[in-house]
């Protein structure tokens, strides 16, 4: 029986036992987790007063073009789409040729799925000027979606003659050796390359871990831990590199990894099951029980 047959069972059994126990249930000992929310309304604060900024500016001089770019980029950021696609319809209304526009104009599209719109703007870009690396990059990355690999490598091969250190063009290089050629090996050599240049760059460090964990690696152990250094509250790295001590009966440390889970977010099922899993594996019934039931409520 696998982990997935097993998962199934388990849950059936003690949603079960879940069922049965609801009638003793009381809500004296309910009570409200609440997360720690100072690293995100930090960034929120700061995404205000950048903005606060630049709309001072723009009473100033509302006819700059940087600054209306800029501010575009930063709704866009916020998922303020409406408001990011106005910013830019002013730049280009003024300068239909303008790169940064042109790249933003593509973001948009592309974050409302209307990929066609990206694909022209992007296209325009590299026409005016082909040496502009974010559009042809972001092009890259687009035909990397719709997979027509031919078309993303000649991009990003195009990036690296221009930009040889530039990390995204090692990562999209990796994702195309891993999924046009289906090469894991060398795949992980152009991560690790786009790592060196650019040591914090999350994607990179990610796509390693979850590759050498895959292939049953304990460097994937290595990977986790630095994206965890980077990010504590980054609960999708304790549950992954938790995965991978599960796999290896590697039990301590999956304990810890899916508890951390757990107090980042008290409503996480599959952490709550995984321990559960983990103390029925140690023979410590009345523990698993209680985890299993967690994950049910």
């Amino acid at each position: 029986m696998n982990w997935i047959q097993i998962r199934r069972a388990l849950f059936v059994i003690f949603a079960l036992n879940m069922v049965i126990g609801c009638s003793n249930t009381s809500n004296e000992n309910d009570s409200v987790l609440i997360p720690e929310v100072n690293e995100p309304v930090a960034a929120i604060n700061k995404g205000r007063a950048t903005l606060d900024s630049l709309n001072a500016l723009i009473i100033d001089n509302p006819n700059n073009l940087d600054v209306l770019e800029s501010r575009a980029a930063l709704y866009l950021g916020a998922r303020n789409l409406a408001y990011a696609k106005a910013d830019i319809d002013a730049v280009l209304a003024v300068d239909s040729n303008r790169l940064r526009a042109l790249e933003i104009l593509g973001d948009l599209g592309f974050a409302t799925n209307i990929t066609r719109e990206s694909r022209d703007a992007w296209q325009k870009c590299m026409r005016l000027d082909p040496s502009y690396v974010p559009c042809r990059l972001k092009m890259a990355q687009l035909y990397h979606v719709v997979t027509e690999f031919e078309k993303s490598a000649e991009l990003v091969d195009g990036v690296l003659n221009l930009d040889p250190k530039n990390p995204e063009a090692h990562f999209l290089k990796g994702l195309l050796m891993r999924d046009a050629l289906g090469d894991t090996l060398q795949a992980l050599q152009w991560f690790q390359k786009a790592i060196d240049i650019a040591p914090d760059y999350v994607e990179a460090i990610d796509m390693c871990g979850v590759l050498y964990s895959a292939l049953d690696n304990p460097l994937a152990v290595a990977y986790y831990d630095r994206l965890i250094a980077l990010d504590t509250l980054n609960k999708l790295s304790f549950y992954n590199r938790g995965m991978y001590y599960l796999k290896n009966q590697q039990w301590n440390g999956a304990i810890e990894d899916f508890t951390a889970c757990t107090k980042l977010d008290p409503a996480d099922i599959e952490s709550f099951f995984n321990l559960g899993y983990i103390h029925l594996q140690l023979d410590l019934r009345r523990e698993a029980i209680g985890y299993f039931n967690q994950a049910l409520s």
